[in-house]
């Protein structure tokens, strides 16, 4: 059995996460050995992490990052809500990579202590398109991998990961199929203007819009502004209400489009702008 060494820092709670220069960092103590179907473990306090990879890809190849969290600890999405980091991904001391673009499937939201953040329990796998800077030829896959995994208190995390791709086995390729399938479809701007109405809500203290989506009834909306901009979402009957609270001084709304997600049977994705109708009495 490899083992490991890990370094923690102190106890701290989520909420002082955002300000953290230390992490809990897992290395192996022997040299690591690259796996057909997954690279090692690397254990941390509460989660370990590892690359898996699918045996085929026309083009591209198939990986995903797998992270395992113990019982009751999360880890956040690439958007974390109120409070928390979204992970990290480093791919650059990878060998013969083109690119490696990371998908999320569609978070939860968790209530952590009276705050909503968004990300998953028990574990998550986040699946990677990998292109190859010459076709045909595998990658050796390298990740500086960093994230949290939170439970009463919050604890940072590095791991460093490698594998070659393509390799896996029909295991690893379920997996992969499966967290696939949890990633929201991006809809083309024709299916969002046939699908999301958007209009606004006067009367209130903060710009408000209600949102309406006509496809299979959806679970849960999450928004992604622009840095320094924050949006609360929340459901209001078949509806969800999107409330811009925070804004910066020099902006009352974002200039570009807002990322929205759409959890459910069918999660979906796409993007809208908020007009300036919406405002304060």
């Amino acid at each position: 059995m490899t083992e490991y060494e890990c370094s923690m820092p102190m106890s701290l709670t989520r909420m002082q996460l955002p300000f953290l220069a230390i992490m809990v960092t897992c290395s192996l103590s022997a040299p690591a050995r690259t796996q057909d179907s997954a690279s090692a473990w690397v254990n941390a306090p509460k989660s370990a992490a590892r690359l898996i990879a699918a045996p085929v890809g026309e083009g591209a190849y198939h990986a995903g990052i797998e992270i395992k969290l113990a019982p009751a600890t999360i880890t956040y999405w690439r958007s974390p809500g109120e409070s928390g980091v979204p992970p990290v991904f480093d791919f650059s001391h990878s060998s013969n990579l083109r690119s490696a673009d990371v998908s999320f499937p569609a978070p939860k939201r968790i209530d952590e202590g009276g705050s909503d953040v968004f990300g998953y329990e028990g574990g998550v796998v986040l699946p990677v398109r990998v292109v190859p800077q010459e076709q045909g030829k595998p990658v050796d896959l390298a990740l500086e991998l960093d994230y949290a995994a939170c439970e009463k208190i919050c604890l940072p995390v590095h791991a460093s990961l490698q594998l070659r791709v393509p390799g896996g086995n029909a295991s690893e390729t379920q997996t992969l199929a499966a967290a696939e399938a949890r990633v929201p479809r991006r809809l083309s701007d024709a299916e969002t203007a046939r699908d999301v109405a958007i209009t606004p809500v006067a009367g209130g203290d903060k710009p408000t819009w209600r949102l309406h989506w006509r496809g299979t009834p959806a679970a849960d909306l999450f928004a992604e502004p622009p840095d320094l901009f924050f949006i609360e979402t929340k459901r209001e009957g078949d509806d969800f209400l999107v409330t811009l609270a925070e804004h910066p001084k020099d902006a009352s709304l974002p200039s570009v489009p807002v990322r929205f997600t759409l959890t459910g049977p069918q999660s979906v994705e796409f993007a809208l702008h908020l007009d300036a109708e919406a405002t304060k009495p």
